[in-house]
């Protein structure tokens, strides 16, 4: 039995492309076979309106105990595609995962996803909030492997350095390190100067470094209409994009 991965995909800046890429990246994996699970631990609850799933529960009830899987999960969201949202009260839950001990609150969403080996998912994608908080830790503590989206201007690079400061902090109490599947670059414009010199400076910096991913107009439309890539345009640059990805990472 093939193990189950868990990818984080997380920017601890906003406007980067991190719920695209969390959304494309698991619609590309659902598309080329595997069994997918598509989590929302951003209390902003951008996934559900990506791609058209309004629940008003999700994440933040079966965190904290309040509702079963069965409860909170769009099944089949799209083929091989299960979807759990955000939900409208992800921050009031962060609060109640506070009261209790340090190692509980941290760990209550790896404890969560422990309780689906029969579900039998193939790859479960986290798109994680934009900063250092309580949910982010249990992000982190659940998953395996790390995606890093940064966009290609240079405000991404102190977030990319403070990213790497918060991953060390994370593996001292994990018991094997998070393992940085690479940089992702995002909003790659290969009309500008500034696309080029921000990727050589990341570079510079970060060993391992994904195939970028390119500006597209149809990637800004895809969520406003509820779509992923590939519903609304699967031949567009985004989809070729996001499929490359799904097979750099072995998940496609």
């Amino acid at each position: 039995m093939r193990k189950r991965r868990i990818l984080a995909v997380s920017a601890l800046k906003g406007g980067v492309g991190k719920t695209t890429t969390a959304v494309n990246l698991a619609a590309a994996c659902a598309r080329a076979g595997r069994k997918v699970l598509l989590v929302d631990v951003d209390p902003q609850g951008c996934v559900g309106s990506s791609i058209g799933l309004d629940s008003e529960t999700g994440l933040d009830a079966w965190l904290v105990g309040d509702a079963a899987f069965e409860e909170v999960v769009a099944r089949e969201s799209r083929p091989n595609l299960d979807v759990v949202v955000a939900g409208a009260r992800l921050l009031a839950a962060e609060d109640q995962l506070r009261e209790k001990g340090k190692e509980k609150r941290r760990h209550r969403l790896e404890r969560r996803l422990g309780d689906l080996d029969g579900e039998g998912y193939d790859v479960v994608f986290l798109d994680c909030p934009p900063s250092a908080s309580l949910l982010l830790e249990n992000a982190w503590f659940a998953a395996h492997e790390l995606i890093l989206p940064a966009k290609l201007e240079p405000l991404s690079l102190p977030a990319l350095e403070r990213t790497k400061r918060f991953v060390a902090v994370i593996d001292a109490d994990r018991p094997r390190p998070l393992r940085i599947d690479g940089v992702l670059p995002t909003f790659y414009d290969l009309r500008t100067h500034v696309s080029d010199e921000t990727l050589e400076a990341i570079r510079e910096r970060f060993t391992k470094i994904l195939t970028p991913i390119r500006i597209n107009s149809a990637l800004a439309e895809a969520p406003r209409t509820g779509k992923t890539i590939y519903e609304l345009d699967p031949s567009s640059r985004g989809a070729v994009d996001y499929a490359l990805l799904a097979e750099d990472l072995g998940l496609a």
